[in-house]
């Protein structure tokens, strides 16, 4: 009985102190948009967005850029980027922000294929999933 308390622990200590793999940080690359929002003041979940983040990443340099999708499948955009540094941390990866008026950084929690969450300095917890586009048919038959 002791030891199922202290597997369950360990399993649940080395989980909670698990970084996303530095190699991994590629999956970001692509359109993603929130599907929920954790604040210290309460939650939220999106079930749809207007605007939807795209990521481009080489090495550990990249940008953001926030696109708005059409029913045709086609975005629009500013020409604003947020250019950032992943900074390899030993207990963790953090997306480094900088422009001319500002810094700021929010740690990478955890990357999927098709999800990635992180936290800022604010506590907020932000879940994204993949966008994936939806598109109508102009040629009904």
């Amino acid at each position: 009985m002791k030891f199922n308390y202290l597997l369950i622990s360990f399993v649940i200590l080395v989980s909670c102190n698990s970084k996303p793999d530095f190699k991994e940080v590629s999956k970001l690359n692509g359109f993603w948009e929130i599907e929920k929002a954790e604040t210290p003041y309460g939650d939220k979940s999106y079930e749809m967005n207007q605007m939807v983040d795209y990521f481009q990443i080489e090495d550990s340099i990249g940008f953001r850029k926030k696109m708005q999708p059409n029913l045709l499948g086609n975005y629009q955009s500013s020409q604003n980027r947020e250019y950032f540094t992943i900074e390899d941390y030993e207990d963790s990866l953090v997306l480094v922000y900088k422009n001319e008026y500002d810094t700021w950084s929010e740690t990478l929690l955890s990357i999927e294929e098709d999800k990635f969450v992180v936290k800022n300095k604010q506590n907020f917890i932000y879940t994204y999933k993949r966008h994936n586009p939806k598109t109508i048919d102009l040629d009904e038959k």
